[in-house]
């Protein structure tokens, strides 16, 4: 009897000790997350905003046919780099350099007719200078009555005879220096075709795109290739008009081009054009950029417009983080992380002046993620 109590009491010892372990295990805490820390600080920081659009180039372009015909070559392709005065494209100008041909000829026979005109006038101009001097010689032989008045006469028909001939000589030279006028103009118009048939770049730049293929028949002004000139970018954008009074006050905006990296760029405003649509409440903003390798038209683009300073509470800009939809930061009191809502006033690109904290406030700087509400934290500087 003595036994069997014995072991009921040792039996219940043991439930008794494990009970007691199992509830141990349960209330054992969870490990501090180990968080670096910083101090709210009174201060003031310039808020910067973006404002993102893509670059498109200065110069841009259009190239198309002017003389319609069937395109026999396509020198181009989308992608390609020319300079000014690259060849394109060409249209077929055996027509135009047939009828170029016949205006040729055409003039050099008007000019041929011309020098014979000049000729003639020439010997009209010297019979009338001989039948003059005769005339005038004869003249003197009659008043003296050297010769008689039939022989004066005759003189005087042949004088006059040499005056309607040059007289004719110069009508003559006259019409063929029109004729050879009106030659040379249709030279010129018959050339013009020919010219435009070749169609060559109008700057350097990159073809964007080509409309044609080789074989295909164009009319006069049909499109055949885009160019966009990479040496002179600019940075459209659309600004918000209440935005328009912190960038009508600088001259120059710092553009960042995710394409090339980090390197920030100095970029000169160039126009803000308000929006044709009043329902947009926007402007937009053309930056002009200075020349950088790598830059091309269509790139991503941010401008950084810088606001007036504004003062108050200020904490890095990483130190805010969003819980249930509330921004805030995490005060580290008691070896506890403490979530503290607050409210962003102004920030820029490392800083935010915020309402909620009071100077001096010891907030959470990293491990932001794995932290909650009353979490125990340690302080490391690592």
């Amino acid at each position: 009897m003595k036994r069997s109590t014995i072991a009921a009491l040792a039996v219940a010892s043991s439930f008794a000790l494990t009970a007691c372990g199992g509830g141990e295990s349960k209330q054992q805490a969870a490990p501090a997350i180990a968080v670096r820390t910083t101090t709210v600080t009174s201060g003031s920081i310039a808020s910067t905003t973006d404002f993102s659009g893509s670059l498109v180039a200065v110069h841009r372009a259009t190239v198309g046919a002017l003389t319609p015909g069937r395109i026999d070559l396509v020198a181009v392709r989308a992608g390609d780099r020319v300079a000014a005065g690259t060849v394109l494209a060409r249209v077929d100008s055996a027509q135009y350099s047939a009828m170029l041909a016949g205006a040729q000829a055409g003039a050099r026979a008007a000019g041929a007719g011309s020098q014979a005109a000049l000729a003639g006038l020439q010997q009209a101009q010297s019979r009338y200078d001989l039948a003059a001097k005769t005339a005038q010689r004869m003249s003197n032989l009659y008043r003296a009555g050297a010769i008689s008045k039939e022989q004066h006469d005759q003189v005087q028909m042949q004088l006059q005879v040499a005056r309607a001939g040059l007289a004719q000589a110069r009508a003559q030279v006259q019409a063929a220096s029109g004729g050879e006028a009106a030659a040379r103009a249709g030279v010129a118009a018959a050339s013009v075709p020919v010219n435009d048939a070749t169609i060559a770049a109008p700057f350097s730049g990159i073809v964007t795109q080509t409309f044609v293929r080789q074989g295909e028949v164009v009319g006069a002004g049909s499109p055949v290739a885009r160019i966009e000139s990479d040496g002179s970018l600019e940075l459209k954008v659309a600004i918000p008009l209440n935005d328009l009074a912190a960038v009508r006050s600088q001259r120059e905006l710092e553009v960042r081009v995710d394409a090339i990296g980090e390197s920030t760029l100095r970029g000169t405003v160039r126009s803000i054009v308000p929006s044709d649509n009043p329902a947009l409440r926007s402007a937009m903003l053309r930056v002009e950029l200075p020349a950088h390798p790598g830059l091309l038209p269509g790139m991503f683009a941010r401008v950084l417009v810088r606001a007036q300073s504004a003062r108050g509470m200020r904490i890095p800009l990483s130190a805010l983080v969003e819980r249930a939809g509330q921004s805030g930061v995490f005060a580290i009191r008691a070896g506890k992380a403490e979530f503290v809502p607050v409210t962003s006033v102004a920030s820029n690109t490392r800083y935010a002046i915020v309402t909620g904290l009071t100077d001096g406030t010891t907030i959470a700087a990293s491990n932001l993620a794995e932290l909650t509400d009353g979490a125990a934290v340690t302080v490391t500087t690592r």
